[in-house]
């Protein structure tokens, strides 16, 4: 692993609730080298206040190296109209490439689902390629096809695909016992 932390203190994860630009910037420069502009219009939708991950159930979480640059980011929204009501959307999630393979990203997705308790039975993702698709089957979603929705309509179970989701997570109902076991322990 090639670090950015110039000591080697252990990257930290934090909840994010204001962003700084700079601290943002390799993040944003390596998503972009790849390709990829959602953390682009994740900037653009901040910085013009049309969407901070703060509606209940939202939240957008990072992961921040000693120097307090963010090498990690993923959130989770609403589903916009005309979506189903208690889906929230998994989005934005981007690993710095010099810090990929260390867990970062499940724990991310570990602390997202534990931030939602409560407010979602149904979460959404739209995955843009195989290992994307790979990494959120591992974390507990299903791919959603034609075929498997044509299944579980069988089952009784409504799993209409829309085009901009490729995968699903039905969440187990919350229970407000005191002391009972997180459903996101294995996330």
């Amino acid at each position: 692993m090639a670090s950015l932390a110039s000591d080697g203190v252990a990257p930290r994860l934090t909840r994010v609730h204001q962003i700084e630009p700079l601290a943002w910037a390799p993040l944003l420069a390596a998503a972009e080298a790849e390709g990829w502009r959602m953390l682009s219009r994740l900037m653009d939708e901040w910085r013009s206040g049309a969407n901070r991950y703060d509606q209940p159930g939202e939240s957008l979480w990072a992961w921040l190296d000693a120097r307090g640059f963010v090498i990690a980011v993923g959130g989770m929204n609403v589903e916009p109209a005309p979506g189903r009501p208690g889906t929230g959307r998994m989005r934005r999630f981007f690993v710095h490439p010099g810090w990929r393979g260390h867990g970062l990203a499940r724990r991310l997705v570990g602390a997202v689902l534990a931030s939602a308790q409560g407010h979602f039975s149904r979460l959404h993702v739209n995955c843009e390629s195989s290992q994307s698709a790979a990494f959120w089957s591992r974390c507990g979603f299903t791919e959603v096809t034609a075929d498997a929705a044509s299944a579980s309509a069988k089952d009784g179970v409504a799993m209409t695909r829309p085009a901009r989701y490729t995968h699903v997570r039905l969440l187990p109902q919350m229970q407000a016992a005191v002391g009972a076991p997180s459903p996101w322990a294995s996330a």
